[in-house]
């Protein structure tokens, strides 16, 4: 299969442009890429690992050397498996200490957690206002949890992370992305009795997102439903989760909230959740 990464963001994109081509082989080519989101850069990185066995990978890297330069110091090509075909020129690497702003590409482990964690912490509580911040960390602490405790995957998780001075938009921000490889919300929500006729992965994130609603028969499940609440003091949010063929958009300014809820052509195996806060 060949998956192109095409201008800005294809993995938020509700269609995903894939291709049945070179059996055998799973071709990220992001030739075309011209901007990625946290989303898309874990996302390359859990579809690259979540390939059946014997199936070989590789990745064009893109044309656009600024790109190129983002995939590289996001360690997007570290973390691609090993033995990945890489097709392009890299630029020389210039690292600098980023750590109050990024959080590069990192697996989620049992043995990761609590570092990942921490560092979440640390970028929302530098960038973000006190009181904004906790709930911010919140948010992304819901979506690392269900990573962990509802993917039931031995290769994990995923994530990647980024904030925003404010200095060119004139909003503070925080982007951050959770991707597993995992069973998916459909089949996690039919682990429990109640929602063994929910029909569809789209329809299986809808009743997520509400309150009360787990693929356990605990008392969980409030989580995902309160994970924009903090726009209400002023700031605007989205959440895009992906699992199987449902794609879910919800948006949040203020008291006000918009949700889409789509079915894409091209499923994808495990979840995939993005959450962006931004601040005046």
């Amino acid at each position: 299969m060949r998956i192109e990464l095409t201008g800005r963001q294809p993995l938020l994109r509700r269609d995903i442009r894939a291709c049945v081509a070179d059996e055998g082989w799973l071709t990220l080519d992001a030739g075309r890429l011209s901007f990625a989101s946290p989303l898309d850069l874990a996302a390359m990185v859990a579809l690259a690992h979540n390939v059946p066995q014997g199936t070989r990978v590789g990745l064009v890297v893109p044309r656009d050397i600024r790109t190129a330069s983002y995939l590289q110091r996001m360690d997007v090509l570290r973390r691609l498996p090993v033995g990945t075909e890489i097709d392009g020129r890299l630029p020389e690497e210039q690292r600098t200490d980023c750590s109050g702003t990024l959080l590069e590409v990192s697996p989620l482990l049992p043995s990761t957690v609590q570092e990942l964690v921490n560092r979440v912490g640390r970028l929302t509580s530098e960038q973000l206002m006190t009181g904004v911040a906790g709930l911010a960390f919140r948010g992304a602490g819901e979506l690392i949890d269900n990573a962990t405790s509802h993917g039931h995957s031995q290769l994990g998780a995923f994530l990647c992370a980024q904030t925003y001075t404010g200095a060119t938009s004139g909003r503070v921000g925080f982007e951050f992305a959770v991707c597993d490889t995992g069973i998916g919300v459909l089949a996690h929500l039919r682990g429990n009795p109640a929602y063994l006729r929910v029909p569809d992965s789209r329809t299986a994130i809808a009743w997520a997102l509400q309150r009360g609603v787990s693929g356990t028969t605990e008392q969980r499940g409030n989580g995902l439903a309160d994970l924009l609440q903090f726009t209400q003091e002023g700031g605007v949010g989205r959440l895009v989760i992906r699992s199987g063929h449902g794609v879910v958009s919800v948006a949040q300014r203020g008291h006000y909230r918009r949700d889409a809820y789509t079915a894409a052509a091209t499923g994808i195996t495990g979840t995939w959740a993005w959450l962006r806060v931004r601040f005046p």
